[in-house]
């Protein structure tokens, strides 16, 4: 397709575009005309949301008519709403100052009182300040522990998002990362899996940042991958560009303009005007990179439609690369002049390596200007913080050298020389490296499959001389040697299978015994969960009826597809627990409360349980324990890893062992949930070589309340 067509294409896509975006806004600006002013403001709060990664027109539409609502209208609480949803659109638009501005007036003078939402943007400002860290992280950590009580796993996701960008920001790489896979971790569980995606594009930053190429690569082609499944062109096109601009950054230039192309197809088929020109001032900056000539007049065009948009990161490279073109032409005055007004307009964005350029390039001018004050100023921030071994720290410490130089101080010149030396033949180590790496495996490969030819020669030249040699010797001799060599590996090869069945025999009856030993226990479980639907029935609540047999027909059906199973993921016992829990605590009124605190650790790495283990000791808490007739009954589970075993805590502040042995209830119960576990551990500890146990203890000195301790062998699907 030539340039032209594709031109014309684009224009036509985008006429397109503009009638159907044109309908949305007076279907949508109808549909707003009957509604009070605090009804506009949540409809298009509500539609900002849906908007955000599908229509880019119509979201900055509806960011615009957000504009125009008279605040003085609103109540206090939609005041708040509008001013969160306009900060959020102006940084989903690029439109960071403005954000930061907002942040700045409406939230900063009562950040002692902020909501959720309010809070996380506030978060994030004082982030980026990067002059209150410690303040933001104690924030961040805050959230996630509020976050966790409340159970929300989308608000634990952005959490450990946000605890993830305070520690990058902070320059601690190794809990950074980590966070960021926890982050992850969550959003796996979303059903939103647009989350997924932004998650895995944000594991990618991170590594990106600390210079970890490889990982960053991976995690963005991950997210790049997961947006196709869903169909999300948006955030297939936001991950071609951060490949993109990986791979400018390492001189991959090819791979670079074809990811560009792939993203600028995407912005196509969106119609999104505002990501053409994200790829069109990347194409220009590839080629500038690639020793190509700047058009000035194409620059220049591109920075009115940007200033249009209002796209301060467009804006911002625009006068990067229009600098390169007057210091080209040594006017360095006008050079600095656009790279300081890119720094302005670059405040509040997270484009770090951009940031670090433009203090290089004003070092540079301003050295050519012979101004080494200024120069040595720049410097400074010409580094991110943490130590990088790169050419971006090879070209400061020539900068440094060449000031040194003119300030006649030969010493410093000798130092900042040697630095460079240092990093450059580093760089040069790492790249020979890789190749003498790659040379050097195909050379083992070659010897490797040498060795093995040689080998495969002498043992035919063996096999020949002995058949040679066989000939010659006593037939006898032969026929004997023979007959023993055959019945020792006969004798050898039967015990092997003997032993290899009675090892099989073991874990086949290990199997059968726990598949035996659920069927003992879940008729008994079964029977005490029919009591609770029976309870309902006598009560003749429909409401609560309804509840309840939605809440327990997911918990049979989750009995009944695992218990045949000899472990489960440990996710699933959580759901189990809390859905028998939460049947429980139906029926008897609320009168208890419960808690399940499973280690995020395990959770993560996919530890199993056998199924069921932890739910006699449930059920005797709230039955024998009585707890629904204590005041402030409570009842939790703990779950934890000690060593190479899996601790499980069950504890109750009931009426206690002594008093519950003297009730009724507990001498005609035939329970054998304490003598079927320590079954079920023992034939566990037999098959995999660890000592579980089960331990079952006063809470209290006085006798109140129980807890049950059991450890199992800890093990992972590694599937």
């Amino acid at each position: 397709m030539s340039l032209i067509t594709r031109i014309l294409l684009i224009i036509f896509l985008l006429g397109k575009s503009l009638v159907l975006s044109q309908n949305l806004e007076k279907d949508f600006s109808y549909k707003l005309k009957n509604n009070t002013p605090n009804e506009q403001i949540t409809e298009i709060d509500k539609q900002l949301q849906i908007q955000r990664l599908k229509n880019p027109d119509f979201y900055s539409f509806l960011l615009k008519i957000l504009e125009e609502v008279p605040t003085d209208e609103l109540s206090p609480e939609i005041k708040r709403i509008k001013t969160c949803a306009l900060i959020e659109g102006y940084l989903n638009l690029g439109r960071s100052r403005k954000a930061h501005s907002h942040i700045f007036k409406e939230i900063i003078p009562r950040y002692k009182s902020l909501n959720e939402r309010e809070e996380a943007l506030y978060l994030w400002y004082i982030s980026h300040e990067g002059t209150r860290l410690d303040q933001a992280l104690g924030l961040a950590l805050n959230r996630l522990k509020k976050s966790r009580q409340a159970q929300d796993i989308l608000s634990i996701y952005e959490a450990y998002k946000g605890i993830s960008f305070v520690y990058m920001v902070s320059s601690n790489s190794d809990s950074a990362t980590h966070f960021a896979a926890m982050a992850t971790a969550e959003a796996k569980r979303l059903s939103d899996k647009t989350k997924l995606i932004e998650a895995l594009s944000y594991q990618g930053k991170v590594y990106h940042y600390f210079e970890n190429y490889v990982e960053a690569v991976n995690k963005k082609l991950q997210s790049i991958q997961l947006a196709t499944e869903q169909n999300e062109n948006y955030l297939k096109a936001n991950g071609c560009i951060d490949v993109a601009k990986i791979s400018m950054e390492l001189q991959n230039f090819s791979q670079t303009t074809q990811y560009l192309e792939r993203a600028k197809n995407y912005f196509i088929t969106l119609k999104d005007q505002r990501g053409i020109m994200r790829v069109n001032v990347l194409e220009i900056q590839n080629a500038l990179l690639q020793g190509k000539s700047l058009d000035i007049q194409q620059l220049k065009f591109l920075q009115d439609e940007a200033k249009n948009d209002r796209d301060d990161l467009s804006l911002s490279t625009l006068k990067v690369l229009l600098s390169f073109y007057f210091s080209e032409k040594k006017e360095y005055i006008l050079s600095n002049n656009e790279l300081t007004g890119a720094l302005k307009l670059m405040k509040g964005m997270e484009e770090e390596r951009l940031n670090y350029f433009i203090h290089k390039y004003l070092a540079a001018n301003f050295l050519e200007l012979n101004d080494l004050k200024s120069a040595s100023f720049h410097l400074k921030y010409a580094l991110p913080p943490f130590k990088t071994v790169n050419f971006l720290l090879s070209e400061v410490y020539l900068l440094r050298s060449n000031i040194a130089e003119k300030k006649s101080n030969l010493d410093s010149v000798f130092f900042y020389q040697n630095a460079y030396i240092k990093v450059a033949k580093i760089n040069e180590k790492e790249q020979f490296s890789r190749i003498v790496g790659e040379l050097t495996e195909g050379n083992l490969r070659e010897e490797r499959e040498k060795i093995i030819e040689q080998q495969q020669q002498s043992i035919l030249k063996e096999q020949r001389e002995n058949e040679r040699i066989s000939f010659q010797k006593d037939r006898q001799v032969i026929i004997g040697i023979a007959l023993g060599v055959i019945v020792l590996m006969s004798i050898f090869v039967a015990g092997i299978r003997i032993r290899s069945q009675r090892l099989k025999q073991k874990h086949r009856e290990a199997e059968i015994s726990q598949k035996l030993l659920r069927a003992q226990m879940n008729p008994h479980f079964v029977f005490n969960a029919m009591s609770v639907i029976q309870s309902y029935m006598y009560a003749n609540d429909p409401d609560k009826s309804s509840r309840f047999l939605v809440n327990f027909s997911r918990l049979m059906r989750l009995i009944l597809e695992n218990s045949s199973k000899e472990m489960i993921p440990l996710d699933l016992e959580y759901e189990i627990l809390d859905k028998y829990l939460n049947t429980q605590k139906m029926r008897f009124e609320d009168r208890f409360t419960y808690t399940l605190d499973f280690d995020e650790d395990l959770l993560y790495s996919k530890a199993l349980i056998p199924p069921m283990i932890a739910q006699p000791f449930v059920e005797n808490a709230i039955e024998h324990g009585q707890l629904h007739t204590i005041e402030g009954g409570t009842i939790s589970v703990t779950m934890k890893s000690a060593g190479e075993l899996l601790d499980v805590i069950i504890a109750d502040n009931g009426i206690g062992r002594q008093k519950s042995a003297k009730t009724k209830k507990i001498k005609s119960h035939n329970s054998m949930a304490i003598d079927i576990t320590r079954e079920r551990i023992d034939i566990l500890n037999r098959k995999y070589k660890v000592k579980g146990l089960i331990d079952i203890s006063d809470a209290e000195e006085n006798g109140r309340g129980t807890v049950v301790r059991i450890l199992l062998p800890l093990k992972f699907d590694i599937t």
